[in-house]
């Protein structure tokens, strides 16, 4: 399978989780922005930026992912997540999707440059040279 078409899948994945996931804010933002960030990673010219922007939201996924446990422990801070029900669960469990999924398109992003970039080296390379 083609690097492009592993991004295009988790693109996929993400905007579907986004759209169609039982998760409380700021998880569907975080799938949107890796979702853009792993369209642009599919182009030569934005492939840094999506990959840059694809490991920060896969650093905040980790990061988010215990904060709504903590926050809801104290009835102070409950207007800053949704804390009824199951809702710190779905958090966590976002937090962590998006944080592997954002990883998944990371890998396929550098693993997409550096095929690039040996096509791109034997296109100049002699042929009488050995690869």
């Amino acid at each position: 399978m083609d690097e492009r078409a592993g991004l295009a899948i988790v693109c996929a994945l993400m905007v579907g989780c986004a759209a169609f996931g039982p998760f409380p804010h700021p998880v569907p933002l975080l799938f949107a922005i890796s979702a853009a960030a792993a369209a642009n990673a599919a182009f030569p010219l934005m492939r840094t930026f999506g990959a840059a922007l694809l490991g920060g939201v896969a650093a905040t996924g980790i990061a988010l992912a215990p904060i709504a446990y903590v926050t809801c422990s104290t009835g102070k801070f409950t207007d800053v997540f949704a804390c009824a029900g199951d809702a710190p669960t779905w958090h966590m469990t976002g937090s962590v999707l998006v944080a592997g999924l954002s990883g998944a398109g990371l890998v396929l992003a550098r693993v997409l440059g550096t095929a690039a970039l040996e096509r791109r080296l034997a296109a100049v390379r002699p042929r009488g040279e050995p690869g």
